[in-house]
């Protein structure tokens, strides 16, 4: 039952993410990306979660489109959740491609995310992991 239950909640998270859609985002410290485009990927425990929020910068208004990964998880149940679409951001509105929450407890997830736009790209990688 417990595994059922986490797959509940991995399925549930990539809904949220559907439902978030492109947003708004800023330039990351985990980011890449050379010229007018780059990314960043948040990641923050709270409590037995950990709350995933991928985001793209743009120099200039720009639409394009992105991908994001997670993949990982711990004893308790794993997660492979995969997502993409469209958005547009521009000078001081950074966009926000979703949230998603993962377990945190004694996990660890690769988050990968690909943003396109106006022929430029960036990409970044992060590992995040909850508390045991």
């Amino acid at each position: 039952m417990a595994k059922f239950n986490k797959r509940t909640a991995a399925s549930a998270a990539l809904l949220a993410v559907i439902a978030a859609g492109a947003a708004g985002a800023t330039v990351g410290k985990d980011g890449s990306g050379s010229g007018p485009l780059h990314c960043e990927i948040r990641g923050t425990v709270q409590g037995d979660a950990i709350l995933l929020e991928p985001m793209v910068y743009a120099d200039t208004s720009i639409g394009g489109s992105y991908t994001v990964s997670v993949s990982g998880g711990g004893t308790s149940g794993s997660a492979n959740i995969r997502q993409g679409g469209a958005f547009e951001a521009g000078p001081g509105k950074p966009a926000a491609l979703g949230r998603m929450s993962v377990g945190a407890n004694g996990a660890a997830y690769d988050v990968r995310l690909k943003v396109s736009a106006g022929g430029a790209s960036a990409s970044c990688a992060k590992q995040v992991s909850g508390a045991t």
